[in-house]
């Protein structure tokens, strides 16, 4: 989904019931900003609804990780096409994620952006999951973030060492 961990303001009547304590005092939330200790269930809590209504339609399995969602289907038939070449049918395909999801609202990035449409090569928390060939790997963004922080530290070590 777009937008994970963004001010969330709260509808009034439900301002009582969403609540921070800090140093031993009770607040009432007006806005549940990240960080916030009921961040993670205002995030967590539609997602896991979106998760069951997802199965409910018998879309699944379906793991998610915040608001960052990887969605897998198996064959429900096989058969040999007229070369002799196996081909599955599914039970789902995007357009079924869609029509389920579109109505509800969920802001689901562009699948030309961020997402696949039922690959063997997915990404999901930063990885990239190869699973036809059994393999994990970085996320180009996130191997190029975490050289730059590498190329930082020795930079800074190497300039503070002369």
């Amino acid at each position: 989904m777009v937008h994970a961990y963004r001010n969330s303001p709260l509808a009034p009547s439900h301002k009582p019931y969403v609540v921070s304590m800090w140093k031993g005092m009770i607040y009432v939330n007006h806005c549940a900003m990240e960080g916030l200790s009921s961040a993670r269930n205002i995030q967590g809590s539609p997602a896991d609804v979106l998760v069951a209504v997802l199965n409910s339609r018998s879309i699944s399995p379906v793991l998610k990780w915040l608001d960052d969602f990887v969605l897998f289907r198996t064959p429900s038939s096989s058969y040999i096409d007229v070369d002799g070449i196996p081909n599955y049918t599914y039970s789902h395909d995007l357009s079924t994620v869609m029509d389920v999801t579109t109505p509800l609202g969920i802001p689901w990035h562009p699948v030309e952006t961020k997402g696949q449409d039922f690959d063997s090569k997915v990404s999901y928390i930063g990885f990239i999951w190869d699973l036809k060939h059994h393999s994990v790997s970085l996320a180009p963004k996130k191997h190029l973030k975490y050289l730059a922080k590498v190329r930082s530290f020795l930079h800074a070590g190497s300039s503070k060492i002369c």
